[in-house]
This record gives C-alpha cells, structure tokens and sequence, in this order.
C-alpha cells in the first residue's frame, strides 16, 4: 500500500538527520544548465508560492531576498493563515494557467491524489539537483507515486515535547523523563507547583496530536495497525489508551485549549510547562519570545509505556510543482536552488527548518532535536497520523477526537463513530 510505503521510506530518516546532525557539509560540484545567474541578484523569471506555513512577513521577506539571490527567480511568497481556506484556493485553481508555479501540500494520500490526477509536475529528473546541494536521496522515495517523483521538501518537522526549564526547575524536577510513569509523575509535581503540566491548542485539526503520541507510547505497531485498517479503533488497546488520556484530563495535567499564539505566549511566560510541538516552534520561542534555546527551553520525548524506543512523529512537507501553471518554468528554475545554502541558512535560523547538510544549525534545542532523530538505537520515527491514513477516515476522526478532547464525550461512543467511518472508507477502497 501506498502508506506503508511511505512509512517504510521515512524510517530511513535517521541516515538524513545523520548527515544534518554533523553538519559536515560536504565539497560538491554545482550541478550544471541551472540557466539562472545565482548570486548576481538578476531575475530571469517570476512565480508564486502558495503555502500556509508562515505568518510572519518578516521572515517571507528574508527568504524571499535569499531565494531570489540564489536563484535569481523572483518568487512571491503568499501565506494562507487558515488550512481550509488554504486547500480550497489551491484545488479551485490548480487546474487554471494562473495556478501558483510552487505550493506546499501534504504527503501521503493527499500527495498521491493529486500526482494520479495529472496535476503535479514530474519532478524525477529535477532531483540530481537538489541532491546536489544536500538534500538527502532518502527523501525522494516519500514524494515517490508508481514510480515518479512529484515532490521536494520543503521541511521535514519533528515533533517533540518542548519543555520549560524554568518550571521544571521550579518544580524540583532536573532530569526529562525516562519512563511512561516518569512523565506522569512529572505533570503531577508541575501541577502541585501550580502550573498546568501541558497546553494545548484548540484548532480541530490538531486533535491528533496527543492521540497518535499516546498510541505509540502504548504501542507503535497498534498505531501502524489502525492507520492501515489492520486493526479497529475499537481495539482494546485503543481504548485503553483512550482511558489513559481521559485520566490525564481529569487530573487537570491539560490546559484549556487556546489559540496558538496564546498557548505560546503562556508557555515562555511559565503559565504552562510542555506543548508537543515541532521544531519550528522551538524556532519561534526563541525569535519571538525571547527564550534561550537550551537555557530557558529544551525537549524530550515521550517515553515509551514498555521502556522500549520512543516515538517521534514527523510531518514531512512537499513542494510542487502544478503542472497547468504559466509560471511552471520559473518554478522549477526556482525550486533547482531552494537548496542553496543562503536560501537554506534563512530557513532554519528563521523557521527552524533543516532541509540540508550545508545548514548551520546553532540553536541548542533544535540541535538536540536533530539528535534525538539521528539516534536510532533510543527512538524511532514514524509519519504522523494527519499523512498516514486516508483522508475521509482522517478528516471524521478529527471530529470525533475534538468531541472527546473538548467536549468530554464518551471514549466508546467516539470510537465506534470512528469505526463505522472507517469500515465504509476501508471497503469503498476494496
């Protein structure tokens, strides 16, 4: 199946974040017949690219002058704040020659619907470059459907559980947890210091987070199970899990959901002491909140309840290429340098974002997230839940979760309601 193949792939993750870790950056000879006069500043073209991963226009300006000097593409940045809104501009007009040159998308079903649909440029031939300047050739079997490539990365975001140390160190506690029953312990000092353990944000979307997490603390392989319909929601193990999760809300160890930007604010301000989050929000705590990387914030991963590796979950974020698109030359001359070095270094000082072995990465958290990635004998990697099942299952499981995280509604009737949903996708894909 297309998911478990994918899984498969980004499992081989921990061989690129081995070579992002280092830093090494080894010599290579620029690819040739880019057309373009990298470095002059001279803009041989224009082409717009959609995404809705940046707020900040601050930071669009300065990746915006770093691509446009690498590549000498004047691309425009257009960020869409809302995902719906976002998904819905991009579908209606992916078809039309105004269709933005490049676009960020998701992997997985959400990327092979649109590469089977003929809307995406084949990008096969274009990945020698990338390549070239340090992107890793691991990445390209996760953009890959029946054979062809139709995407770059864009980021490769790991989620981890990004902590106060300030709170922490208030609460008494020195060390991250080692164990399930550690972490538990940790929320209960945090909470008796009178701090709320864990935030949360309120977007429905997001009410995977804490379910995919939980499950493969659990058990990784329960999680892989009901991702491709091996096993039910209903399994027992799923609701025990759920039961661990209820538990955790009742002992107050969650906040009330907030906006993003508010679960921010109250974590640097020591409101709250851990948000599950991906590296470029570490990024952001530091540029927009004043924290100190590795001093004020750091992370840890959840432990595993059987003292076996953890989980990190990842969301691996594709560039494309729309095929109908007027701009699809320059899009592609652009794309070939995304992974220069200026253009890459403006990523993860400002985003957090480590796409290549050129980077220099010196924010101390970000670091020892890459670390933790690298380390395959402590952790291991899977594809976050959002990529890794189908779409209609996904999207209803969403509700449900946001039911039982907002509204409290029962753990049985809630993954029944999944189930059914997923017995129907399942045979309609038969």
């Amino acid at each position: 199946m297309f998911r478990m193949k994918k899984i498969a792939a980004f499992l081989l993750s921990a061989a690129i974040m081995s070579i992002i870790v280092t830093g090494c950056g080894s010599t290579k000879t620029e690819p040739e017949g880019n057309g373009n006069s990298v470095g002059t500043g001279e803009v041989k073209g224009s082409t717009e690219f959609w995404l809705d991963k940046l707020g900040d226009q601050a930071i669009i300006d300065k990746i915006t002058e770093a691509w446009k000097k690498d590549s000498g593409i004047d691309v425009k940045i257009i960020n869409y704040p809302d995902v719906a809104a976002y998904q819905t501009s991009l579908q209606q007009s992916i078809d039309d020659k105004s269709a933005p040159g490049l676009f960020t998308w998701w992997s997985g079903s959400q990327l092979e619907s649109l590469a089977k649909n003929d809307k995406l440029e084949d990008l096969t031939d274009e990945w020698d470059n990338y390549i070239a300047d340090g992107v890793s050739p691991d990445i390209k079997e996760a953009f890959t459907v029946d054979g062809k490539v139709y995407a770059a990365p864009y980021s490769i975001l790991y989620n981890t559980c990004l902590y106060n140390k300030t709170v922490f160190e208030n609460a008494g506690i020195t060390e991250v947890p080692a164990t399930f029953n550690e972490f538990l312990d940790i929320c209960e000092k945090i909470k008796q210091s009178g701090v709320t353990p864990i935030g949360l944000k309120n977007d429905s979307w997001a009410s995977f987070i804490w379910f995919q997490q939980l499950i493969a603390a659990y058990d990784p392989q329960l999680y892989m199970d009901i991702c491709n319909g091996t096993k039910p929601y209903t399994d027992e193990g799923v609701k025990k899990v759920m039961e661990i999760w209820k538990e955790m809300f009742d002992k107050g160890y969650f906040a009330k959901p907030e906006a993003y930007t508010d679960v921010s604010k109250t974590f640097a301000k020591g409101g709250i002491a851990i948000m599950l989050e991906p590296n470029t929000s570490a990024n952001s705590m530091v540029l927009e909140y004043g924290m100190e990387a590795g001093g004020t914030i750091d992370a840890f991963v959840v432990p595993a309840m059987d003292g076996q590796k953890s989980t990190i979950f990842f969301e691996a974020s594709p560039i494309c290429v729309a095929k109908a698109s007027k701009d699809k030359d320059a899009a592609l001359a652009a794309l070939r340098d995304f992974y220069k070095t200026g253009t890459q270094n403006v990523m993860v000082t400002e985003n957090g974002i480590a796409n290549t072995s050129s980077v220099s990465v010196s924010d101390k958290t970000i670091q020892n997230i890459l670390n933790m990635s690298a380390d395959t004998e402590h952790y291991q990697l899977y594809l976050r839940y959002y990529e890794n099942t189908p779409e209609d299952i996904r999207n209803y499981a969403l509700d449900e979760l946001s039911r039982f995280m907002y509204s409290g509604a029962d753990i049985d009737e809630v993954l029944n309601n999944i189930q059914t949903k997923a017995d129907e996708v399942w045979k309609s894909l038969e």
